[in-house]
């Protein structure tokens, strides 16, 4: 076989015997065969052509000398268990029943499933692209159902359940690194009879504007929550209790100066203040700052009381339980 026809890889020149075995072959044919097999060249082709048949072309024409062109078309070739090749070419009958097979791997068939391939690789990455729209889609939904599920529909504010999630995790943290955290718990006065005068339209929006006035006094990782009818309450970490205390008389002030709803006029709250003593639970700070409103309620309402437990020392001018 010449030379440059042995070195070509694109094209597979082999000469076969009558049996099917390979008496010459080229690079290109080499390819179709498993590195590990190469080396044996005891090569029977007549097991490799799946279509068409070796042994049916041989039948195909009378063979009368010369060069005779056998067939033409589409060889699909696998040896053993690699993967099937189609090759585009012609196999001819050559003297002493030898077969001459040349061939070219199918190029329009590689363009073809490279198109496919890259056509695929396409979709697929808008596939892709779509899933993670969807995905980041789904994480807003998650989330703005996770806020509902823990948002006041009403007043905009956290509810009981944000509430008790929040003092959880951060009465752990105060117990940890030894912060302060302190809970207040407001009640509107004589609220019932807002609604009785003014109807629950006015009476609503009174709790909306309350709920935005302890917003407005509140730091940005303090937690304000409705937790009951006209009851809120504000968890504040990292601040001691005078400094709750003197932002309490600030939202009292503000409420007292100036009506909420013009057409309800002035109402006032009462408060009830607890910080969180060491080894304390969030039920047991729970439980001292709503007793502290009720002693505020009780006592005339519209004020402040402050509950003191062991080690914890009284702000000045503010009622004690």
């Amino acid at each position: 076989m010449p030379s440059f026809l042995q070195d070509l890889a694109g094209v597979v020149i082999a000469l076969l015997d009558e049996s099917g075995n390979v008496l010459a072959a080229n690079q290109g044919f080499l390819r179709l065969i498993p590195p590990a097999a190469v080396s044996d060249q005891s090569w029977d082709v007549r097991s490799w052509v799946i279509n068409p048949r070796l042994e049916d072309m041989h039948a195909l024409v009378p063979y009368h000398g010369g060069l005779l062109l056998l067939y033409r078309g589409i060889l699909n070739v696998a040896y053993k268990d690699k993967p099937c090749y189609s090759l585009q070419g012609h196999v001819y009958r050559w003297q002493q029943g030898r077969l001459l097979v040349a061939a070219e791997y199918d190029v329009e068939g590689l363009e073809i499933l490279g198109a496919t391939m890259m056509r695929l690789n396409e979709e697929l990455a808008e596939t892709q692209r779509q899933l993670l729209g969807a995905n980041r889609e789904l994480g807003r939904n998650e989330a703005t159902i996770q806020e509902s599920i823990h948002t006041d529909p009403l007043t905009g504010v956290g509810n009981r359940q944000r509430l008790d999630d929040a003092l959880a995790i951060e009465v752990e943290r105060s117990q940890r690194y030894n912060h302060p955290l302190c809970l207040l718990i407001t009640d509107l006065d004589h609220f019932k009879d807002v609604n009785d005068h003014y109807g629950v339209t006015l009476g609503d929006e009174v709790l909306k504007r309350f709920a935005g006035l302890l917003r407005e006094h509140c730091r940005q990782n303090d937690l304000v929550a409705r937790f009951g009818g006209e009851e809120f309450a504000i968890l504040l970490p990292d601040i001691p209790l005078e400094n709750t205390i003197a932002c309490v008389k600030r939202i009292r002030c503000k409420l007292e100066s100036q009506p909420l709803v013009e057409q309800v006029g002035r109402v006032t709250a009462s408060f009830g203040v607890a910080m969180r003593s060491v080894e304390e639970d969030g039920a047991s700070l729970m439980r001292r700052a709503d007793q502290a409103l009720y002693r505020s309620k009780n006592e005339g309402r519209n004020r402040i009381t402050q509950s003191i437990v062991a080690g914890q020392n009284a702000v000045p001018d503010v009622g004690c339980c």
